[in-house]
């Protein structure tokens, strides 16, 4: 599990935030603060329309339901849902489970436990989530290393990207067939979206690049661009289609 550091900034640096009394469970309306400082910003409608697109992407619904959860300070049903998320290969979920178990926040604080879950989220190696990682490390006794490495291997059985990526293809490979099995003639590249409500519906959200296994992973990894993903991504074309 144990990597080099690689140079950079941090998305999260823990030493700005407070750390509560071992074992100890940080109050639910300080959740928004030290895991998703940038929900304070998202409206409900934001969250319900992020939701909508989400849609089959289930490392994406529930990665918004989780921040539903935390949103309404409820830091409990967060964790279950971040999980849910996590099962299906989200790194920013794992990475939120990290830091909630890492400060206590609806839980009791288990920093060897935190320690895992920021090894799974730094899985495929994006920077910023490797610098969140060694820097836990730093700060951990060598007991909690040792405990790190102990339960490591039962979380990467059920989370590792070699059994959660293929269950969230499994879930797309679903979807798809559930679209494309329309009488019509329907076909996921050819549905667009126009505009809905006054507002710009993405009109990509049927994109090869979202269903398509291999390029989704690869767009998801063009996002960890040194900023953490909150919500689904949604490209708006402007009037003249650029």
């Amino acid at each position: 599990m144990r990597q080099s550091l690689i140079p950079g900034s941090l998305i999260l640096l823990l030493a700005m935030l407070p750390s509560p009394p071992a074992g100890a469970a940080q109050p639910a309306d300080d959740a928004e603060a030290a895991i998703v400082p940038q929900l304070r910003t998202l409206s409900f409608i934001e969250l319900e329309r992020a939701e909508g697109l989400a849609a089959a992407h289930l490392n994406e619904l529930w990665r918004v339901r989780a921040l539903r959860a935390l949103k309404l300070d409820d830091p409990g049903r967060a964790l279950d849902r971040f999980r849910m998320a996590a099962r299906h290969a989200d790194k920013f979920s794992q990475h939120s489970l990290s830091l909630m178990h890492w400060h206590g926040v609806g839980t009791a604080r288990d920093r060897a436990l935190a320690y895992v879950w920021s090894d799974l989220a730094a899985e495929r190696g994006y920077r910023d989530l490797l610098l969140v990682r060694e820097k836990m490390w730093q700060q951990m006794s060598a007991e909690e290393r040792r405990r790190a490495l102990e339960i490591g291997p039962e979380l990467y059985a059920v989370y590792g990207d070699e059994v959660a990526q293929p269950r969230m293809e499994w879930a797309l490979r679903q979807a798809r067939a559930d679209v494309t099995g329309s009488r019509l003639g329907a076909t996921l590249d050819r549905v667009k979206f126009g505009r809905s409500r006054g507002d710009v519906a993405p009109r990509d959200f049927f994109a090869s690049e979202r269903w398509q296994p291999e390029r989704y992973w690869q767009a998801e990894g063009r996002q960890w661009d040194g900023r953490v993903i909150v919500l689904p991504v949604e490209k708006v074309e402007d009037e003249d289609g650029d």
